[in-house]
């Protein structure tokens, strides 16, 4: 079984190779998987399938917290890894914010700058200090006893 982290990445790959080709995402899926010879597990799946069927409302949410950026200036690694981070954040109610945070900063390591990494944190940051004052993040009682048991250590 793979890591979360190694089906991040897989993730990654896929929605990056697909924000170019705009092929379906099961071929992509499939060949990205295949060139790396892993075998794509269901939680990479459901994060291609989710972040895709809600690319639309994920990029509204990007754009709003962009200050002096275009979203389209902005690389394209850095709005599949945000979108794909926002996409579990709100889409994945047993994952902890900050795990998914710190994942996606973690996983910028390997594919882009520090420069990018402080700007990927600085979105994220944003979005979800918004999504929590409005009361928009659906975590269920296991995410947020983790993330309680976090800021009390």
């Amino acid at each position: 079984m793979l890591s979360r982290r190694l089906a991040r990445r897989i993730a990654l790959q896929v929605l990056f190779t697909n924000e170019f080709l705009r092929e379906e995402v099961d071929s992509v899926a499939h060949r990205v998987a295949e060139s790396l010879e892993e075998k794509m597990s269901p939680f990479s799946r459901e994060l291609i399938d989710k972040t895709s069927e809600n690319e639309e409302p994920l990029n509204d949410l990007i754009r709003k917290h962009l200050r002096n950026w275009d979203y389209q200036r902005v690389a394209v690694l850095d709005r599949v890894l945000i979108r794909m981070a926002l996409c579990e954040i709100v889409h994945f109610p047993d994952i902890p914010v900050e795990v998914t945070i710190n994942e996606a900063l973690e996983i910028s390591k390997d594919f882009s700058n520090l420069k990018s990494r402080r700007f990927v944190n600085g979105i994220l940051d944003s979005i979800y200090k918004e999504l929590k004052s409005q009361n928009r993040l659906n975590k269920n009682a296991m995410s947020m006893a983790i993330n309680k048991k976090k800021k009390s250590q």
